[in-house]
């Protein structure tokens, strides 16, 4: 039986960058854990250095631990396997938001030949509402710190439960810190469909207002189903839904930062003065997408199912 430590290894759930995801078994505490293990490939000649690599994997556990919020996901413990490579443990989160939402796809055709499982749907009303409200308060909650996530998007939401699970935001590892920015060459990591245009150009520059831009894309993701066309201006959410929402998402995704809510503070707020959904109505499937450009590194996560606890 395999371990890392004494915890007993089930599955790899997420392989990217320098990193693994293993979902495994507390042997004391009888509970499932999720461990992400620093585990730099060898040979790789990527932008960054080994010693920066850990930097960042440091720094991301340091963050996440430092935080005691409901909607952030928590660290048990860190430590270090006999070679010296860190480790550390977090509680075992039962899904991420593709498997309510399904995956996003280049093309329409791609999304048609999906399986229903991945095929993209958009969320009730009501539930969207919720969960747009519980993220927006943890990402209010870095940037009352001065911190920016940088890599907000469906598959780093992780959820408590199957069923209406609370959100828990997870991977810190390209987190903007206030006092210094960690190592990032001239290129920027994530999936461009949930990246503000500025932090495309330039990474290690970008404001708060960066995550709010992808909040209002996820936001219009779990509203209508699809990714919004960007490509002339701000999101549409279209007719059906009340105006005070349109202006939010239509603001949050302007590609001018200037002129986007400057912090998730005044998302949150916005959210909280739209009338409440007339009723909750069915998630509703969606085949319809629009084209987006595809992911960049790190690589999208496997096909939405239960896991861990990062992605």
């Amino acid at each position: 039986m395999e371990r890392i430590g004494k915890y007993v290894i089930h599955t790899a759930v997420v392989t990217s960058g320098y990193a693994r995801i293993l979902l495994c078994h507390d042997p004391d505490l009888q509970v499932p854990v999720a461990i992400k293990l620093f585990d730099p490939k060898p040979g790789d000649d990527g932008p960054l250095s080994p010693a920066q690599q850990l930097t960042r994997f440091l720094t991301e556990v340091r963050t996440l631990a430092s935080f005691d919020h409901p909607y952030i996901v928590g660290v048990k413990t860190l430590e270090h396997l006999a070679d010296g490579r860190p480790y550390f443990v977090m509680p075992y989160m039962a899904a991420h938001l593709p498997y309510e939402i399904g995956k996003d796809f280049a093309t329409a055709e791609e999304a048609a030949a999906a399986s229903e499982r991945d095929r993209p749907r958009r969320m009730s009303g009501q539930r969207a509402m919720l969960v747009m409200k519980q993220l927006s308060s943890a990402v209010l909650a870095l940037h009352k710190r001065n911190l920016v996530h940088r890599s907000l998007k469906p598959s780093n939401v992780l959820l408590s439960a199957t069923q209406n699970g609370a959100v828990k935001l997870c991977d810190f590892s390209l987190i903007k810190l206030a006092e210094k920015n960690l190592p990032l060459p001239d290129f920027w990591m994530g999936d461009a469909a949930y990246t503000a245009p500025e932090q495309r150009e330039n990474a290690t520059a970008v404001k708060a207002s960066a995550d709010v831009y992808s909040l209002g894309v996820l936001a219009c993701r779990l509203l209508v189903g699809a990714l919004p066309d960007l490509s002339a201006g701000p999101a549409v959410l279209g007719g059906g839904f009340p105006a005070q929402l349109v202006e939010l998402v239509a603001a949050c995704t302007d590609p001018d930062p200037s002129r986007r809510p400057p912090h998730a503070g005044e998302v949150l707020g916005g959210l909280d003065r739209v009338p409440p959904p007339a009723r909750p109505g069915p998630a509703k499937p969606v085949v319809q997408v629009v084209s987006k450009p595809r992911a960049v590194a790190p690589a999208s996560p496997p096909a939405p199912q239960p896991v861990a606890a990062e992605s």
